[in-house]
């Protein structure tokens, strides 16, 4: 394959690249001086400029589902040439990149795959030089593919015809307008279709091929490639099935049963069915310390599951199929940690006290002072790899309003926020009982409830040579005050008097006397 003449910046994109190289023409036989390069579209430094350089080797990705693949230039006669990339992901063997194939679109009920898997049309997807696709219709038998199964890229251009699929006479009522429908059923052993529409026999099974066809019509011909020997062909015996299934029947398959089998219909129109008849097995998965397999059969068709113990994830599929290929029909899957996102409040009024992500942490919030949070304090990572609530906010605490005493008033300042305070007075006539100032705690609620106005009498007065406790200006209904008296004096009546509900004391100030006169 020819190499491409490198003088100029060369950006290498086959499919997805991550390393873009650039570099200048240069002359001498010992080799050329280093290229400079990017990653990402960010310049890194190189070697020394002085150093003659004959190879550089840098990772690639080619391909639609991003193969990593070893690429390199060399320097032959002064100059850069390539990109070449090895040829498999861990292959010596390198090739010329030369220009990748497309797939625009894709016919109606036809599958296109590339490596066992099943594509999707898009305008950014390449399959570089020597890629091969296979197409098959959705249901072999039931459609008739026109085209060829297998086809290659060959420098942006694709070896072989891109497949369709049309209807058989199984949408047309078995019209003779149409391809007979093909059906099939394995009556012993085991059978799959493959990635391209052959169905994939293991030995030993016994096959019914059936050609739909109107036997009232006639009879349509069976015929088969393979020469290893004749296979019995008749209208089925079931009389529900033998005015329609024209049959071929193969005993206790033998890999040389394998070929194309075509029936033909009496005015000519055919469909055909390559049969492979292989010994298949993909290769034995055991059970690790993680990651636990259940099923232990590895022939075609069989199935194994996947588990992983509490703490981890499966980052993969939870059940692989033996397929025609000897492949599963996915990678092996692993048993990851289970981690929650990160979390990083954007809040600035939030505190994240703890952040474990692994499976049952927990991270713990709080609020700045003067601000309450809305929504649970801990949250803990679920077995899913989720938070078991959404992050909380902070909501600034405003206490609510109080309503002023009867028979009094309530005086407010400019906010209710944490801290502020509330005054209580009573109307004249009336005296408080409980708290005359309240504060707007974190809770949201005020630190004492609103006090109550009570009818009150007034200060009885002070009697000479004598004095009343509790001295106070008011006193609440039913409150009682002690009159005492100097040495050598004494009350000249009761020395308690108590404030009745008419807002009059029980008795006059009692006057104190000379104790002896």
């Amino acid at each position: 394959m020819a190499l491409l003449g490198w003088s100029l910046p060369l950006i290498f994109l086959p499919g997805l690249m991550v390393i873009i190289l650039s570099g200048n023409g240069c002359h001498g036989d010992k080799g050329c001086p280093p290229p400079t390069h990017s990653f990402n579209f960010s310049v890194l430094p190189v070697a020394d400029s002085t150093d003659q350089v004959q190879e550089v080797m840098f990772m690639g990705v080619v391909g639609p589902f991003d193969e990593k693949r070893v690429c390199k230039i060399k320097c032959i006669d002064g100059r850069w040439v390539g990109p070449l990339c090895s040829l498999q992901q861990d292959s010596n063997r390198f090739q010329s990149m030369f220009r990748p194939c497309h797939v625009h679109n894709i016919p109606k009920h036809t599958i296109i795959t590339y490596k066992q898997r099943q594509i999707t049309p898009s305008p950014e997807l390449e399959f570089p030089h020597g890629s091969v696709i296979n197409g098959r219709c959705q249901q072999p038998g039931r459609y008739k593919l026109l085209g060829d199964a297998i086809l290659t890229c060959t420098n942006a251009s694709w070896k072989g015809k891109l497949p369709v699929c049309i209807q058989s006479n199984y949408f047309t009522n078995y019209s003779d307008s149409a391809p007979p429908a093909l059906e099939w059923s394995i009556a012993g052993g085991r059978g799959m279709v493959d990635v391209a529409g052959s169905l994939v026999l293991l030995p030993g099974s016994i096959l019914h091929l059936d050609c739909l066809y109107p036997r009232l019509h006639g009879n349509p011909n069976w015929a088969w490639t393979s020469a290893y020997r004749q296979y019995p062909t008749g209208w089925a015996i079931n009389r529900q099935e033998r005015e329609l299934r024209y049959r071929l029947s193969l005993y206790y398959a033998k890999t040389d049963d394998s070929g194309v089998f075509t029936c033909t219909t009496p005015n000519g129109r055919d469909n055909y069915l390559h049969i492979l008849v292989k010994e298949v097995s993909c290769a034995p998965v055991s059970s690790s310390e993680l990651l636990k397999v259940e099923g232990d059969s590895v022939g075609l068709g069989d199935t194994i599951s996947f588990s992983c113990p509490t703490g981890y994830y499966l980052n993969g599929p939870n059940k692989l199929t033996c397929l025609p290929s000897g492949e599963w029909s996915a990678p092996i899957p692993e048993c990851l940690v289970i981690h929650c996102p990160v979390l990083t409040p954007s809040d600035p009024r939030l505190r994240l006290h703890s952040n474990n992500t692994t499976y049952l942490g927990s991270s713990v919030f709080s609020c700045l002072p003067g601000f309450m949070l809305e929504g649970p304090e801990v949250i803990t990572c679920t077995a899913n790899g989720t938070w078991s609530y959404p992050v909380p906010t902070c909501r600034e605490v405003i206490c609510e309003e109080v309503k002023a005493p009867a028979h009094g008033s309530v005086k407010y300042p400019l906010s209710r926020r944490v801290g502020d305070s509330v005054f209580f007075t009573c109307n004249p006539g009336y005296v408080l009982r409980g708290h005359s100032l309240a504060f707007c705690t974190q809770s949201g609620t005020w630190s004492h409830s609103s006090p109550t106005c009570l009818e009150s009498c007034i200060h009885p007065g002070e009697p000479e040579h004598g004095h009343v406790s509790p001295r106070r200006p008011r006193y609440h209904v039913g409150a009682t005050v002690l009159v005492t008296c100097k040495p050598g004096y004494r009350p000249a009546g009761p020395d308690r008097l108590t404030c009745l509900a008419i807002r009059r004391w029980s008795a006059p100030l009692t006057i104190c006397v000379p104790s002896f006169g």
